[in-house]
């Protein structure tokens, strides 16, 4: 899970839904590290030509006919086409945002965000969101519906070839695997949200290696078209400049480490040791990261919850609940909003790894314009968790502004808001709180980290 609310993420996956195909093809990816890159031959490539609606249709045909046949998936049904043009695709992917999610369910995630530092509480991401569905989508596949959604009057490009061969995968995935039942659904997301992530990035790697393998079947000038379009600056809608790097990353990881994990196993024993996988798919993203983890079974512990209601009394509600998993720990050391404060990778990596299980609770007072975050993670070892705690501390001196101090057994910066890292021999909890009353009450619930 991600540390904002069911909706929220709903929502954002979504957008990715629309937009995935553009991670694979390295538009997010470049964005994600922080720079643009390109193939400086792009103006040697002349202008690809249009195809008529009947080659469009004679080329989608061929399309189905490799994924098919490469991938060794076939069709139990006709996989239905839905063309729409690019307004009632986006009016549609708009009227669904307005219909499943509220600007104040949007505020809650933006301040559960900024808890954990990845982001301002005052960023609009309710506008934000709109934004990115009002850029444009190439086209995807919905698994509700079971069609995919085209958009219509284009060109039906080199690129936009790659993004149909992908959604294209998704379909076959579905009819053979079953999308929903594999995991991918609201249920399991609010159930076990790491089995959730982890099932996308099968979901999503395994539609990327095929993409790939569908790229690699391009000749010289195909390709220049191809490489034409993906390396074109202008091409990346300009909300993506507009939101959080940490988003930027996360948006990527299904397609990135999600094909790293199928690779592996394609390499292994081809499309039949993938669909293995789908049989047994693995259950958090530790497991996407590691692939010895997913191997040993190494499945998350779970951490309880204390209920934190009565402990603060009235006036506070919980605007967030859930895991973070070894991913998103990794993303706070590493990706928060304001790089001042970012961990080296390999430092953040590190601390993030031997993660055996967390869960988190934020619960905000609107009178009082109060925060308070409950976050805690159980870790493999000793040795794990004092690699954690040892890479927070430094992050809490980069973030706060102040050198942590010992304070009430943990290592507390006392600014506008207390946080406090608290620690047992394979654990470690995160409290923040703006007044200390607050926080010795929030400590009192977790009594294995009391003073002695």
């Amino acid at each position: 899970m991600r540390p904002m609310s069911p909706t929220l993420r709903k929502i954002l996956l979504l957008a990715l839904a629309g937009f995935g195909a553009a991670c694979c093809c390295g538009l997010l990816v470049v964005l994600a590290a922080g720079g643009v890159a390109g193939y400086q031959l792009g103006f040697l490539v002349p202008a690809e030509p249009t195809l008529s609606p009947e080659q469009t249709t004679a080329k989608m045909a061929e399309i189905e006919a490799f994924v098919q046949a490469t991938r060794g998936l076939t069709p139990t049904t006709p996989v239905a086409l839905e063309f729409l043009t690019p307004d009632e695709v986006r009016q549609k992917t708009i009227a669904d945002f307005e219909e499943d999610t509220t600007p104040q369910e949007m505020a809650d995630g933006a301040l559960s965000l900024a808890a954990f530092g990845l982001m301002d509480a005052d960023v609009d991401l309710y506008s934000l969101l709109v934004d990115l569905y009002s850029d444009g989508i190439a086209g995807f596949y919905d698994p509700d519906s079971q069609q995919m959604v085209v958009v219509s009057g284009g060109s039906f490009n080199a690129y936009e070839r790659t993004v149909y061969a992908h959604e294209y995968t998704h379909a076959l995935q579905d009819q053979t695997f079953g999308i929903r039942a594999s995991g991918f659904s609201d249920e399991m997301y609010l159930a076990d949200p790491e089995r959730f992530n982890a099932v996308q990035a099968l979901l999503e790697g395994d539609a990327s290696v095929l993409e790939g393998q569908y790229l690699n079947t391009y000749g010289p000038l195909e390709r220049g078209y191809y490489n034409k379009i993906v390396n074109d600056v202008s091409s990346i809608p300009a909300v993506y400049y507009q939101l959080p790097r940490f988003l930027l990353q996360d948006f990527v990881f299904p397609y990135r480490e999600g094909k790293a994990f199928v690779q592996h196993y394609y390499d292994q024993g081809g499309w039949a040791r993938v669909d293995q996988l789908w049989n047994d798919p693995p259950v958090s993203s530790e497991q996407i990261m590691h692939l010895e983890r997913f191997e040993a079974g190494d499945d998350p512990l779970l951490v309880a919850r204390p209920p934190l209601t009565d402990t603060l009394g009235s006036g506070w509600r919980q605007i967030d609940t859930g895991v973070n998993g070894e991913w998103f720990t990794y993303l706070i050391l590493a990706y928060g909003e304001y790089s001042d404060y970012h961990l080296e990778e390999d430092v953040a990596r590190a601390a993030a790894e031997g993660w055996g299980g967390d869960g988190y609770s934020v619960f905000y007072n609107a009178a009082g314009d109060e925060t308070v975050l409950a976050a805690e993670w159980q870790w493999d070892t000793p040795a794990d968790a004092a690699e954690f705690a040892a890479a927070f501390r430094e992050y809490g001196d980069k973030r706060f502004g102040v050198v942590g101090r010992a304070a009430g057994g943990g290592s507390c910066w006392l600014t506008t808001t207390s946080n406090c890292l608290y620690t047992t021999a394979t654990g470690t909890l995160w409290l923040a709180a703006e007044q200390q009353a607050t926080l010795d009450a929030l400590l009192a619930l977790f009594p294995a980290y009391g003073p002695p």
